[in-house]
C-alpha cells in the first residue's frame, strides 16, 4: 500500500465505531483496493468484491470474451493468455455461480502447480459458511470432437477427465504437501485455516470447459445425463464456453461471488 492508501485505510477503520446493538460496523468495501486486499488471508489472489458493482466493465469483459471464443481455430492456450495477459479473471472467477461457496471469501489461482507432476489451469478457493472449498478447473479446446455422434463423450472431453482423474489421485496422495505452496501465498498476519491441510476429498470439485453451445444441443439428451451424472457421481462439471460467458454476465451487479 501507498502512505496515501494507508491513511485513508486507517481513516475508515477509525470510523467503524461500535454499536450498541450490532457491534462494530464493517466498512470493508470503502477500504482503499490495496487495503482490501491487504486485509485478506491471500492477498495476491483475492478476488475484489467491489469489481461486482462495476456493471459496465463486467459487460466489456464479457463481450471481449465471446469475441475471442468466437474466433476461427482459437484454442485453449490462447484462451488462458487472454485471461491472464489481460487480468480478466472474473470470467473464470464466475464459476462460484455453481456453487453454495465463494460468497464469504473468493480467491484465484493461475497455472497452480500440483507438486513437480501437474499444473492446473486454475484453482479457485472460496469459503461458505461450511469453511473453504477447492474448484479445479481444465480449459481444453472450444472445437474439435467434443462429443461424438451418439451423444457419447468425445476425444476433447475424454482428455480433460484424464487430467481430472490425475488430479484426482494426486490430491488423494499428496494434498496436505500443498499446504507449503499455500503457506507461500498466504498473509503473513493469517494462519492457515485447517482446510488446507486436511485430505477432505468432499472439499474438491472439478470443472472442465470444452467446445460451445451448439455442441451440447446435438443428442441433448444423452448429453445431459453424461453431465449429471458427473456432476453428481464425481464432483465433474462439463461446460462449454457459452456457459462461462453467460456466467460471467450474471455475476454483474451482485454483492459477492
Amino acid at each position: 500500500m501507498t502512505k496515501e492508501e494507508i491513511l485513508e485505510w486507517k481513516r475508515v477503520k477509525n470510523s467503524e465505531k461500535d454499536g450498541i446493538l450490532f457491534g462494530r460496523i464493517n466498512k470493508f468495501r470503502e477500504y482503499p483496493k490495496a487495503a482490501r486486499h491487504y486485509s485478506t488471508l491471500f492477498p495476491n489472489n483475492y478476488l475484489d468484491i467491489q469489481e461486482l458493482k462495476n456493471e459496465e466493465y463486467i459487460s466489456k469483459v464479457s463481450q471481449k470474451f465471446l469475441e475471442k471464443i468466437n474466433e476461427q481455430n482459437v484454442n485453449e492456450r490462447q484462451i488462458l493468455n487472454f485471461i491472464n495477459n489481460n487480468q480478466y479473471y472474473l470470467i473464470i472467477a464466475s464459476l462460484f455461480n455453481l456453487y453454495d461457496f465463494g460468497h464469504h471469501d473468493a480467491y484465484l489461482f493461475k497455472e497452480f502447480p500440483l507438486g513437480n507432476s501437474y499444473v492446473v489451469d486454475y484453482l479457485l478457493v472460496g469459503k461458505g459458511s461450511g469453511g473453504y472449498e477447492f474448484i479445479f478447473v481444465e480449459l481444453e479446446k472450444p472445437s474439435e470432437r467434443i462429443f461424438v455422434k451418439s451423444g457419447d463423450l468425445g476425444d476433447t472431453f475424454t482428455k480433460g477427465l484424464r487430467q481430472i482423474a490425475n488430479w484426482k489421485r494426486w490430491c488423494e496422495n499428496h494434498f496436505l504437501s500443498l499446504r507449503e505452496t499455500f503457506d507461500k501465498c498466504r498473509s503473513k498476519s493469517a494462519d492457515l485455516p485447517s482446510e488446507f491441510f486436511s485430505s477432505d476429498s468432499t472439499r474438491r470439485h472439478y470443472v472442465v470447459i470444452a467446445g460451445r453451445r451448439k455442441d451440447f444441443e446435438k443428442n441433448s439428451e444423452i448429453t445431459y445425463t453424461i453431465r449429471h451424472e458427473k456432476r453428481k457421481n464425481e464432483a465433474i462439471q462439463l461446460l462449454h464456453y457459452d456457459n462461462l460467458y453467460d456466467l460471467a454476465r450474471r455475476i454483474s451487479g451482485k454483492d459477492s461471488y
